[in-house]
C-alpha cells in the first residue's frame, strides 16, 4: 500500500485545526458568491491558488477573509457539515477545532450573536455525527495581539474576558477549552494568567498558542502562567533543553503542525524541522493540519510528509494517532473506541507487510 494510502486508512484525531482556515475550497467559493456584495469572490480565488505566505501577516490576512465568509448560523452549520465531510474522507474520527469567536462577533459588522453560533455548531456536527460518524468539539480563541495598545504597550484584559465568558456559555454545546491565538511577537503569555486561571477553575481546558513566531520563552510562559494542558506549536522549546525536560516530565502535548511551520517560515524546510528530534527526547507529540485550507495540506498529508521525511514505521504511524486520541478532550467511551480502531489498523498492516515480506522471500 502507498504511504499516502496507508495514512488515510488510519483512525486518528486532529487536536489543532481552525475552523476558518478549514473551509473547504468549494464552499468558501460557495460562500463568496453568496455574499458577492463583499467583494471577496477574486480574494478566495487567489487564495486557493497555493500562495506562498512571506510571514505571518501575510498568512492572517488570508485567514481573515475566510473569517468574513461565515455570517449566519446556517453558515457555520454548513462549514461544520463539510468539516465534518472531510474528516470521514480522512479518516479522522474526532476533532478539537479552535474558533475565532471574538472576531466573528465583534468585525465586520455581521450582525451575528452568540446564540446563532452555537445552533451552527450544534447543527452542523449533529448532522456530521448522523451522516459520517465522526465527532467535534471546539476551543474559544482569544486574539492576543488585540491587548496590547497605547505607546508603552499597556495589557487591557477586556477582550480575554469576554471571550472567556462566550466559552463558558458554550460549555453545553461542545466549548471545551480556552485558546491563544496570533502573532506571539510583542503579546507574550503572561498577562492572560488571571482569564485562564478562572477558565482552569471553571472546567475549561488551556490550549494557548507558544513557541511558533516566538521563542521557548513563550513556551515556559504557557506552561507555568497558563497552566497549559496541551501547547498549539510549542516547536520552539526544543531551543532550550531543560524546558524540553519540562515537557516530558509534566507530560504537556505539543500540537504540532509541520507544513505550517514551513509555509510560515518558522523553519526553512522539512529537513529542519524539530518534530523528529522533540519525539525522541520523548516529548508527547502530536501531528495536525492547523489550517489545511489556506496552507494546501491535510491532516493525512502532514502523517505522509513526517513519515516521509523522518522514516517513520507503521508503528510509528499507529503511535502518533494514539498520542492524539491521548492528548484529546474525548470521552473515555470515545477514546476506548478510537485506540481500538488503531490497534485492529495497525495488526492488519503488520500482518499484511509480513506477508509481502514472506511472499518477496
Amino acid at each position: 500500500m502507498k504511504l499516502d494510502d496507508l495514512v488515510r486508512t488510519l483512525p486518528k484525531a486532529e487536536l489543532h485545526v481552525h475552523l476558518e482556515g478549514a473551509i473547504p475550497p468549494g464552499t468558501a467559493l460557495k460562500l463568496a458568491h453568496k455574499y458577492s456584495q463583499l467583494g471577496l469572490i477574486d480574494d478566495i480565488e487567489r487564495m486557493q491558488a497555493a500562495i506562498l505566505f512571506r510571514n505571518y501577516e501575510d498568512f492572517r490576512s488570508y485567514y481573515q477573509v475566510c473569517m468574513q465568509l461565515i455570517r449566519s448560523a446556517e453558515d457555520f452549520a454548513l462549514v461544520v457539515y463539510e468539516s465534518g465531510r472531510d474528516m470521514r474522507n480522512q479518516n479522522i474520527r474526532y476533532r478539537e477545532v479552535h474558533i475565532s469567536i471574538y472576531q466573528h462577533l465583534h468585525l465586520w459588522e455581521k450582525d451575528l450573536r452568540l446564540q446563532d453560533v452555537f445552533d451552527g455548531l450544534v447543527r452542523g456536527s449533529q448532522k456530521a455525527r448522523e451522516d459520517f460518524d465522526v465527532e467535534m468539539q471546539w476551543i474559544f480563541g482569544i486574539p492576543r495581539h488585540r491587548h496590547f495598545s497605547g505607546p508603552n504597550g499597556k495589557f487591557d484584559p477586556t477582550i480575554a474576558n469576554t471571550v472567556l465568558e462566550y466559552a463558558l456559555q458554550g460549555r453545553e454545546h461542545g466549548v471545551i477549552g480556552l485558546g491563544l491565538a496570533g502573532n506571539e511577537v510583542g503579546a507574550p503569555p503572561e498577562p492572560f494568567k488571571v482569564v485562564f486561571q478562572k477558565a482552569k477553575r471553571m472546567g475549561l481546558r488551556s490550549i494557548p498558542h507558544a513557541g511558533e513566531t516566538t521563542g521557548a520563552n513563550s513556551v515556559r510562559g504557557a506552561m507555568n502562567d497558563l497552566q497549559a494542558d496541551r501547547i498549539c506549536h510549542g516547536v520552539r522549546s526544543i531551543e532550550d533543553q531543560k524546558l524540553v525536560k519540562e515537557l516530558v516530565e509534566c507530560q504537556i502535548p505539543l500540537d504540532i503542525c509541520p507544513t505550517s511551520n514551513i509555509r510560515l517560515n518558522v523553519y526553512p524546510a522539512m529537513q529542519q524541522h524539530p518534530f523528529r528530534e522533540l519525539d525522541e527526547l520523548g516529548v508527547h507529540v502530536t501531528i495536525n493540519s492547523d489550517d489545511p485550507s489556506i496552507l494546501g495540506s491535510s491532516l493525512c498529508d502532514e502523517y505522509a510528509a513526517v513519515a516521509g521525511e523522518f522514516g517513520y514505521t507503521v508503528d510509528d504511524l499507529a503511535r502518533f494517532a494514539r498520542n492524539s486520541i491521548q492528548a484529546s478532550c474525548a470521552t473515555a467511551e470515545l477514546k476506548t473506541k478510537y485506540l481500538s480502531e488503531i490497534s485492529r489498523w495497525q495488526v492488519d498492516h503488520l500482518t499484511d507487510m509480513q506477508q509481502r515480506t514472506n511472499n518477496a522471500s
